[in-house]
């Protein structure tokens, strides 16, 4: 019975993944210092006035921390939110733009026209993929030629009416027609 296994990979490209976590985890030590600093400077303003504003002489230390923190915590969030959706489109960049050439490559294949490629950046992500489409490129463009070449000489042999020439030509085009295996 065949059974399906499950993955076992959890990190594919290790650097990528790993250097993302990093990020990620940095962005939220970053945002809970700012969070800390703020909540730390306004209690030790407060506290060094000796609670001695209007506001604080009414109100008891409990009720005047609830809304600094909702207002900080709201700052938190806000600024969490855009600096995250920032860094996720900067670093999604580096995936998304190599997916965009592929694309863009492989719906000029299926318009049977060649698009002008260009590497990849070198500090994009997908580069095993690009330089496995940038061979795949190659080898369909050599087959072209060498395929033009070999209709080339089938003219000319057949405008001779040389039928060995012409013989040797077609089993030439089969040739690297067999060379792309039929699955």
């Amino acid at each position: 019975m065949n059974l399906l296994k499950k993955r076992r990979v959890v990190l594919i490209d290790n650097r990528f993944q790993l250097r993302m976590a990093a990020a990620f985890i940095g962005l939220q030590v970053l945002l809970t210092a700012i969070f800390t600093a703020g909540l730390y400077f306004f209690m030790d303003s407060e506290l060094h006035a000796d609670l001695a504003s209007a506001h604080a002489s009414y109100q008891s230390l409990s009720q005047m921390l609830r809304p600094i923190v909702v207002i900080l915590a709201v700052f938190s969030v806000t600024l969490s939110v855009v600096l995250t959706t920032v860094f996720v489109v900067l670093i999604s960049h580096k995936v998304a733009g190599p997916m965009f050439r592929f694309v863009t490559v492989l719906e000029s294949l299926a318009q049977r026209r060649f698009e002008a490629y260009r590497r990849i950046r070198p500090d994009d992500q997908l580069g095993e993929m690009a330089l496995s489409l940038d061979k795949a490129l190659e080898v369909v463009k050599t087959d072209i030629q060498a395929l033009q070449r070999l209709v080339e000489v089938l003219k000319t042999c057949h405008a001779k009416g040389d039928q060995a020439a012409l013989l040797a030509e077609i089993q030439a085009i089969e040739g690297v027609l067999c060379a792309w295996q039929k699955q």
